[in-house]
């Protein structure tokens, strides 16, 4: 009686107990879930978007790639054959960080780690799947996962130490801004009702407030900060 009326453990935990062996998960943040969620001026084109989940094939797919066709015959030319050119400059990065709006959502070419974890956001499957920032006590990994949250796939993931500052971007938003060591940032949006910025908070205590500049690491450390 009091087996059956013990709670069962949670599928994703389980899947990330064997993805990840040995840590201890702190955080788990719903996240954006393929290209069609990313803004369009930071997506990589269809076929360098990566394969995920390729023993996942849900039969009903092919009625997303018919619409794809449909798609690509009424517009002439979909961004989807086109990778985006992300901003990757000197000078760009100089303005960026010069501007007192410090509202840019992302800095890195498609080989840094912001850029890395813009394409692991960016997997392409035959099932339905969601993504999931997950903060372990040595990594943040962005992870697939699919719909009965049975099976699971690392799209990205690095060393806590190459996380050089946090940073909530917005005081309302629910977005996240992750800069790395080397000089490039990210800001994926956190979605559901357990993503709250005081959660990701909790994980991180230094995240900076939405009023502080950007960090430029490449010269100088970033400055404490609690959030806001």
């Amino acid at each position: 009686m009091t087996s059956s009326m013990e709670s069962k453990p949670d599928p994703l935990q389980v899947t990330l107990a064997k993805i990840c062996p040995g840590q201890q998960v702190r955080g788990i943040f719903t996240t954006e879930s393929g290209a069609s969620e990313v803004s369009s001026e930071l997506q990589l084109s269809f076929y360098k978007r990566p394969r995920i989940m390729v023993d996942r094939v849900n039969p009903f797919f092919w009625l997303g790639d018919a619409w794809a066709v449909i798609v690509y015959f009424s517009t002439g030319g979909p961004n989807w054959l086109t990778t985006a050119k992300l901003p990757m400059s000197a000078e760009i990065r100089a303005e960026y960080l010069s501007d007192s709006r410090h509202e840019h959502a992302h800095f890195g070419d498609w080989s840094s780690l912001a850029g890395q974890i813009l394409t692991g956001l960016q997997g392409r499957a035959r099932c339905i799947f969601s993504n999931r920032i997950v903060v372990t006590d040595q990594e943040l990994l962005v992870v697939a996962v699919s719909l009965n949250k049975k099976h699971a796939e690392i799209t990205f993931r690095t060393p806590l130490r190459n996380i050089a500052w946090t940073r909530r971007p917005h005081r309302k938003k629910h977005r996240i801004q992750f800069g790395f060591i080397d000089g490039s940032w990210h800001t994926p949006t956190v979605q559901g009702d357990y993503c709250t910025p005081q959660k990701f908070m909790d994980i991180f205590p230094e995240t900076l407030p939405h009023t502080a500049k950007i960090p430029d690491v490449l010269t100088s450390p970033p400055a404490e900060g609690t959030g806001s």
